[in-house]
């Protein structure tokens, strides 16, 4: 496909479709919006108009029947992502679908399955963080061994969510259509960069409960996760708290990194902690001579670009360096080469298979092996579950 626009398409016009939106029209030599479909008109139609779609319409079946979209963005609720992902790859589309991958494994290995049917499709799943400047450097820094071998990692995710948010839209934080709560909703990002970070999980534990939202799924759960090489990481995840905080801790055998900041921003801090003020800088200058820091979102530039924008009365384009430009152009880049997806669907499941392992051993009160197969008793899901038939593996305190 070298040299061709590509036709794109968004099943989904909620929140998430702007930022999907943004980002191809932030790239016009390699995409154009093509169609949104929804299956609330109103909606369809107010995207198409704010984002400059081509066409609207209510039917995904539609969309995916036209000839002029070669690649679809899935912006749906999550329950709905593995049978719309299959859906797209049986018709011949490029498929980059939002986090989750699917709300059970049972789904992601159906996706697995259609994707392994048709090698030529590029499917991938929006793992932003994977495409993160700071994000790459830290894992750069790890693997090069800059900060010794890695040892322990803490991952932080505490957000307050209103009741509102889980009341306004029916089965969200449930397990048949969330696929569960804080960790595979809100967390599920951080799961995925801790996997790249620290690389393969082997065994897990949590416990988790339900305490102040208005919700079947849990809204705090914490866990820890043992890593192939020995590492370790705790987790500590809630919707219940009063202050934001998105962190990931590394401590090494020489020195460590806090990596922290706000996703929605994309934008990240990353103190190294290092004994000797000249240790600490080297480690500094290694990493950001791999990878450089991203341009600043609230430069004097970028708000002078928003300012005029603002006085042309025409909506401001952030550049494809921002937000998920950089995942999007990825994206783009593999349909234009003929692959690999940026993150597949097999890289996608590792981090709803780390949620379901935790969900399986707070369920089950057993510290759980991975990875998990068919035989995993969460394996299609919460309502299908079924208890052990032996005593509970006593979970270390």
């Amino acid at each position: 496909m070298a040299g061709k626009t590509l036709g794109i398409g968004v099943i989904g016009a909620g929140q998430i479709v702007r930022r999907h939106a943004l980002a191809y029209r932030a790239m016009p030599n390699l995409a154009r919006l093509v169609a949104v479909a929804d299956i609330d008109p109103k909606r369809a139609q107010a995207a198409k108009e704010q984002y400059g779609f081509a066409e609207a319409c209510t039917d995904h079946r539609e969309l995916l029947g036209r000839k002029d979209i070669d690649a679809v963005s899935i912006c749906t609720p999550a329950g709905s992502h593995s049978a719309l992902v299959v859906e797209a790859i049986e018709a011949g589309k490029h498929v980059l679908c939002e986090k989750p991958m699917a709300t059970t494994l049972a789904q992601a290995d159906d996706i697995v399955a259609a994707a392994d049917r048709h090698p030529d499709v590029i499917v991938s799943f929006v793992f932003q963080l994977r495409s993160d400047p700071t994000h790459r450097r830290i894992g750069w820094l790890i693997r090069e061994g800059h900060l010794g071998r890695a040892l322990v990692a803490k991952v932080c995710v505490r957000l307050r969510k209103r009741p509102e948010y889980y009341k306004s839209v029916p089965g969200r934080g449930s397990w048949k259509s969330d696929g569960g709560g804080v960790v595979v909703n809100q967390a599920i990002h951080q799961l995925d960069a801790l996997i790249m970070l620290m690389g393969r999980p082997v065994r897990a534990s949590a416990v988790m409960n339900t305490f102040v939202q208005p919700m079947e799924a849990e809204d705090t759960l914490l866990g820890w996760v043992e890593f192939e090489g020995g590492a370790l990481a705790s987790l500590d995840c809630s919707v219940c708290a009063q202050k934001k905080e998105f962190s990931i801790d590394i401590m090494g055998e020489r020195a460590g990194v806090r990596l922290t900041g706000d996703p929605d921003s994309q934008k990240f801090q990353w103190p190294i902690f290092a004994r000797g003020s000249a240790a600490k800088k080297a480690i500094q200058k290694a990493g950001l001579k791999a990878f450089p820091a991203p341009p600043d979102p609230k430069s004097k530039m970028a708000s002078l670009k928003k300012t005029i924008a603002k006085i042309r009365k025409k909506e401001w384009i952030p550049p494809n360096t921002w937000g998920h430009g950089p995942h999007v152009q990825e994206f783009l880049e593999s349909i234009v080469a003929g692959g690999p997806a940026p993150v597949p669907p097999q890289e996608g499941r590792r981090s709803l298979e780390l949620a379901t392992a935790l969900y399986e051993s707070a369920k089950s009160g057993t510290i759980v092996e991975l990875p998990l197969g068919s035989d995993c008793r969460l394996y299609r899901g919460m309502d299908q579950y079924e208890s052990p038939d032996r005593a509970p593996t006593p979970v270390p305190v």
